[in-house]
C-alpha cells in the first residue's frame, strides 16, 4: 500500500502495526490517504457502471474493491490506534 519513501535510506522497512502514538504529520497523511482511496474507489465504481464491455467492467470493479480494502485497512488501523490511545489515557471519576 503506502511505503516510507526516505531517499537517504537504501533499505525500506514496512511496519506491520501502526506506532502506539501518531504524530500530527502521520495523522494528516493518513487522512489524505483515506481521501485518496475513497476517491479512487468512487471513480472506479462510476467508470464500471458506464462500461459496456463485461471483461473491462469486471476488472474495474476489482480495482474498486481493491481501493475499498485499502480504505478499510487504513480505517481499521486508525480505529485500533484510537482505542489503544483511549485505553492508555487516565480516567477521572467525579
Amino acid at each position: 500500500m503506502y511505503h516510507n519513501q526516505n531517499p537517504y535510506s537504501q533499505q525500506q522497512t514496512r511496519m506491520s502495526q501502526p506506532p502506539p502514538v501518531l504524530s500530527t504529520k502521520d495523522d494528516a497523511y493518513l487522512t489524505d490517504a483515506l481521501s485518496w482511496e475513497l476517491l479512487a474507489a468512487k471513480k472506479a465504481h462510476s467508470f464500471a457502471s458506464q462500461c459496456s464491455d463485461q471483461q473491462v467492467k469486471q476488472q474495474i470493479e476489482q480495482l474498486c474493491q481493491l481501493h475499498q480494502r485499502h480504505y478499510n485497512t487504513l480505517l481499521n488501523h486508525l480505529s485500533t490506534n484510537q482505542q489503544n490511545y483511549d485505553n492508555q489515557m487516565p480516567h477521572f471519576h467525579n
